[in-house]
């Protein structure tokens, strides 16, 4: 009787997927979610004169979802040829659970979300944006002169890329 432990195989306990594998699954979930809407973005209407059509910025996103996601997907495909996983090879430290303040940032980024629907056209895009930023900044830990200058920069440089680039209108609110 040795005191060595007995090998684990791919199959037991604790051992339930191959490390990275999420890599694999979302890399091919996000190509195969950015090529249906490229396929789908193809019946959008054209603009005469060669102006961008509706078609534009969701074919950008959708191309950058397929260009991730191979990435993903071929960096897994390399890992494994490489031979990351060798069998009686230590294994990479799992990574550590979310803590409570991770939970609690994502909580604050989904309702900053929230917030931003409900009080856009009252307040406007400018200082609904300058608000939720700073209040962001401010819950990840950033000092408050650095959040309050880079929360009113982002959120101007913004709204002035979108008026006056893109000719999109943004809420103006009360400073309408």
């Amino acid at each position: 009787m040795t005191d060595e432990p007995a090998p684990v195989e791919a199959g037991a306990a604790g051992q339930g997927t191959p490390p990275g594998y999420g890599d694999l699954v979302a890399g091919s979930l996000a190509v195969v979610f950015g090529a249906t809407v490229l396929v789908y973005i193809r019946g959008f209407p054209q603009l005469p004169g060669g102006q961008p059509g509706p078609a534009l910025f969701p074919g950008i996103i959708a191309g950058l979802f397929v260009l991730f996601g191979g990435i993903l997907v071929a960096r897994w495909f390399a890992q494994r040829r490489a031979g990351a996983v060798v069998e009686g090879a230590e294994q990479p430290e799992q990574p550590e659970r979310p803590t409570t303040k991770a939970w609690l940032t994502a909580l604050a980024m989904c309702a900053a979300v929230v917030v931003y629907l409900l009080v856009v056209d009252l307040l406007g895009f400018t200082l609904t944006m300058s608000a939720l930023l700073f209040a962001l900044m401010k819950v990840l830990g950033t000092r408050t002169l650095l959040a309050v200058l880079a929360s009113v920069t982002t959120a101007v440089v913004v709204m002035l890329l979108f008026q006056m680039v893109l000719l999109v209108p943004l809420p103006t609110g009360i400073l309408g």
